[in-house]
């Protein structure tokens, strides 16, 4: 196998991208879905995490994001063609919009409460602006619209993946 894409495939690079980024997008999901606390608080250091995790894979994700643009999707196979095919196409660029979407929103959302972006114990990077209600909750809504998003097109992609596993068995 290549590392680059071929006309009907992806390379080792793409996968490899495809495989760390879903691996950090979940971590970062799950931790994510963590931070509010059972009385509505938010929990200070499962959102450091969350978003130390998020800004240290910033540049990963954007090239991830970057690759597939420039790349391109690999065209169908013989036997993939039609609904399918557009399906799966459609979605994996939904999903690397709302990847972008979420490395936009996340930062501008902790930047309008005023705070910095804490890395782990390492660094933080302060924010351009003071706290901003209304920039506040309209990031935030962005960010967990996006979210579901990410979720939503990772089952409809696990969806795929079985079918041609289970059913077309097309590898």
């Amino acid at each position: 196998m290549r590392l680059s894409d071929t006309p009907t495939g992806y390379g080792w690079t793409s996968i490899a991208l495809h495989w760390l980024t879903a691996i950090i997008v979940l971590t970062i999901w799950f931790i994510g879905s963590s931070i509010q606390t059972p009385d509505g608080g938010l929990s200070e250091s499962t959102l450091r995490l969350h978003t130390s995790i998020a800004i240290s894979a910033y540049a990963l994700l954007w090239l991830r994001i970057a690759w597939r643009f420039v790349k391109g999707h690999p065209g169908p196979l013989p036997t993939q063609a039609g609904l399918f095919y557009l399906l799966g196409k459609y979605t994996h660029y939904i999903l690397i919009v709302a990847i972008g979407i979420q490395l936009i929103s996340g930062p501008l959302m902790v930047w309008s409460m005023g705070a910095e972006i804490h890395v782990f114990d390492w660094f933080s990077i302060p924010g351009p602006f003071d706290m901003n209600m209304g920039m506040l909750n309209t990031m935030h809504t962005i960010h967990v619209w996006s979210a579901r998003v990410i979720i939503i097109g990772t089952i409809l992609h696990l969806g795929g993946v079985y079918k041609h596993a289970a059913f077309n068995q097309d590898g």
